[in-house]
């Protein structure tokens, strides 16, 4: 019984010294916003993903790749998309009419970067059930730590966010990026 006592203090004491390191799929390497907007035109909002890559390295999501510390705004659109309904890429950053812009954010790792980029690439549509809103929140719940409860209309995802601890977006959106519809990539 001695020798098996000393054997398993030797053991906790070696694993005690030795220093563990995360494995490169635990490490963040990108932040994940979940945003909402208010609508000048219609006052309903939008609801869209935005991703910043923490990485030297080119990262994907859904179809675009995204250059190392370089931002990505990601949203369904139906009327207002300027090539048909579906998925775009760079289309918030394009567009000048929303105001009172707030987001949430996680912190993601490449799995689970990869399960947000599988699920956006599943969609490429738009309809009245399975608008922005759904897009964002399926999307944003198959990555993050905390689920997005999809209510429907964009109005909602405002007070979700507000309830997740989010508040004014920390980012400059309006910028000059190409617009890119998932199906063109």
């Amino acid at each position: 019984m001695k020798k098996i006592t000393a054997i398993l203090l030797a053991v906790i004491m070696l694993f005690s010294v030795i220093p563990f390191s995360a494995s490169a799929a635990d490490e963040d390497i990108a932040r994940m916003w979940f945003c909402a907007e208010k609508s000048k035109k219609s006052g309903i909002g939008h609801v869209f993903l935005y991703f910043e890559n923490l990485t030297d390295e080119t990262i994907r999501v859904g179809r675009y790749d995204l250059a190392a510390y370089d931002t990505v705004s990601v949203g369904s659109f139906g009327t207002e998309g300027p090539r048909g309904g579906g998925v775009y890429y760079n289309l918030e950053s394009d567009l000048t009419h929303y105001h009172s812009l707030i987001a949430v954010s996680t912190l993601l790792t490449e799995d689970e970067l990869e399960a947000v980029t599988n699920k956006i690439k599943g969609y490429n549509y738009w309809d009245a059930i399975r608008n922005c809103y759904y897009f964002a929140a399926r999307s944003w719940n198959a990555g993050a730590d905390k689920s997005i409860s999809f209510l429907l209309f964009p109005a909602f995802a405002r007070l979700i966010i507000k309830n997740q601890g989010g508040g004014s977006a920390p980012f400059e959106l309006f910028v000059d990026k190409p617009v890119y519809k998932q199906n063109e990539l």
